[in-house]
């Protein structure tokens, strides 16, 4: 993807997320469950009390939330790059963090370094991971932690069966298996991986969800369905419907080799 269509499609994922803001939450079953998960993985990291905190992809502020009771002392940089999701988490947390519009794979102008950087289901956005991650770690203090929850492979496995078994093209983005994310040369890193079954009424209920979430934008270059073969689609999956989310956490350590 060229720079021009890598921003065009940056700009379409904060248009779409900025304008889901005031309903993510009640749609958002899943973050709410990973953020707690990544929660309890960063409360048992040895960082000190007034440690420096990033958080990339903010959202409404699941995680958000979590990292200001969890680090009372800590410096916190809360950034997002839709400004409706940032408003958001800022009248959830409130005023004592610092609040930036930023894309997170892109992070000029930050005032490193961070003791600890997090993000909650937002690198799976990301053109170039790898990228994205090495950018990033140039802002961890020695011994700092990228530790993260990103989408895996087999992520809405069974919406793109769905697809095959109509001989239709699936819009959702490829994402990388936990044996081969694309982890940054050099670095030290770890990986764990969850697979979580989240029910739907049926396919119309699972399509509506990830509109309500802000989380339509399809993989680059996807042509959408006919409206006939979206319709045909979607009867296949009348009377129940559950899709997987594929969940990896992340764990990247400043300095030395992996």
């Amino acid at each position: 993807m060229n720079d021009s269509n890598s921003e065009q499609r940056k700009h379409r994922i904060a248009r779409s997320f900025s304008s889901r803001a005031g309903g993510y939450d009640s749609a958002a079953d899943v973050q709410w469950l990973v953020s707690m998960r990544l929660a309890e993985r960063i409360k048992a990291l040895p960082l000190p009390p007034a440690c420096r905190i990033l958080e990339i992809g903010c959202g409404t502020g699941f995680l958000s939330t979590r990292l200001a009771e969890a680090f009372p002392e800590a410096e916190l940089v809360l950034t997002d790059i839709a400004p409706s999701m940032l408003e958001r988490c800022r009248a959830k947390v409130g005023n004592r963090p610092r609040y930036r519009v930023l894309d997170g794979e892109r992070p000029q102008g930050l005032d490193g370094p961070f003791d600890l950087i997090a993000s909650n289901l937002a690198f799976q956005w990301f053109v170039d991971i790898r990228e994205g991650l090495a950018r990033l770690s140039e802002l961890l203090a020695p011994g700092g932690r990228i530790m993260f929850a990103t989408l895996g492979q087999k992520t809405f496995g069974e919406w793109r069966d769905a697809h095959d078994s109509l001989g239709l093209t699936c819009g959702t983005p490829e994402y990388p298996g936990a044996g081969d994310f694309p982890w940054p040369a050099g670095s030290r890193h770890g990986m764990e991986e969850e697979l979580i079954r989240q029910p739907y009424d049926d396919g119309h209920d699972f399509v509506k969800t990830l509109k309500a979430l802000g989380a339509g934008e399809p993989a680059p270059g996807h042509h959408p369905l006919s409206p006939g073969a979206f319709r045909r689609l979607l009867a296949s999956l009348e009377g129940g419907f559950a899709a997987t989310y594929h969940i990896l956490y992340g764990e990247l350590i400043a300095g030395g080799q992996s």
